[in-house]
């Protein structure tokens, strides 16, 4: 009896297993098969495919739409009329395929990715970067996350992104595939990527101490309490502890997609300083509640280029079980 209670949780455990290695076979070969498209057929009709790609999704999925779209109306009320909803929720669900179309329009098209890229908050960067202390980048999932460093390293402005460690993650191979082609297109050569581990903490306050440049997404789960979409949600705030600690300015950014491939826009809000020698935890409280609120301006701006909104309710859910605890 106890051989087989062992052989089911081994099988059980396997299974998962199965499924990953099954999902990353799939994605590696969609990675492959798209970088030999992009050299043959023209970016907007490889955006094109990729939005079919995401509507199929949306569709193919009733169960997941109707959570999806739950979460929006929740958030966003005042989208309620018509198929405002309806229209996001699809958008949503086609900005999951769109990074890989990122990267290799950036690959194959750079010069002219860039001609086209309007920039907004040139002032905001400029005034970050006259204190002489780094720079603490911070964007949300959204838009052309994927390439937004190549981005600015482009325009002599390179950071070190911190980044999943991709053994900790269900797909390695494929997310070192995504990190190693969006690190070849530009960065910081000095430390192109730091992964997320151990050692983050002291390599990233030795790296901003120098005078250069880091950049976090701040839509990642933690254990800081904040207001987001009108409730308490729960995100990492390394973001505020690293700039109490050093500091640097952070600098919240997007990079927004427009109507095609060339029609791009990057952002920049004025630079949150951290007054060092206040208390701690409520200084660290105040940053977090303006970082948040910088980046759900930016979400609200294109709610259909955010790609966590399926991560939202776990977050509110997180923050309840964090206030119950500390009340």
């Amino acid at each position: 009896m106890a051989g087989r209670r062992k052989a089911a949780r081994e099988e059980s455990a396997a299974r998962p297993r199965f499924l990953f290695r099954m999902l990353e076979c799939y994605l590696m070969a969609v990675f492959h098969v798209t970088r030999f498209l992009f050299r043959l057929l023209p970016p907007s009709l490889m955006y094109a495919l990729f939005r079919a790609l995401g509507y199929g999704f949306y569709h193919a999925r009733p169960g997941m739409r109707r959570r999806l779209e739950a979460r929006i109306a929740e958030a966003m009320p005042e989208l309620r009329h018509g198929n405002a909803i309806g229209s996001v929720a699809r958008q949503v669900c086609a900005s999951l395929f769109m990074p890989m179309a990122d990267i290799f329009t950036m690959e194959r098209h750079g010069d002219r990715y860039m001609r086209g890229l309007r920039v907004e908050g040139e002032e905001n960067l400029a005034r970050a970067e006259s204190l002489g202390k780094g720079i603490i980048f911070i964007t949300p999932h959204q838009g052309g996350v994927a390439v937004i460093h190549a981005v600015l390293a482009r325009m002599g402005k390179p950071y070190t992104p911190i980044m999943y460690n991709p053994g900790d993650t269900s797909t390695p191979r494929y997310v070192e595939a995504m990190a190693f082609h969006a690190g070849f297109l530009g960065c910081d050569v000095e430390e192109p990527v730091f992964w997320a581990g151990k050692d983050i903490i002291p390599r990233v306050r030795e790296h901003l101490s120098r005078g250069k440049s880091i950049g976090l997404t701040f839509d990642v789960p933690g254990t800081g309490v904040v207001r987001f979409f009108g409730k308490p949600a729960a995100f990492a705030s390394g973001t505020a502890h690293f700039a109490y600690e050093t500091g640097s300015p952070i600098v919240p950014f997007v990079l927004l997609r427009g109507k095609g491939p060339f029609d791009n826009r990057l952002a920049f809000q004025p630079p949150i300083l951290c007054d060092q020698a206040a208390e701690r935890k409520a200084e660290v409280q105040r940053v977090m509640d303006e970082v948040v609120a910088a980046e759900e301006k930016f979400i609200r701006e294109a709610p259909g280029q955010w790609m966590s909104w399926f991560g939202l309710s776990s977050w509110w859910e997180q923050a309840q079980q964090l206030l119950h605890r500390e009340g």
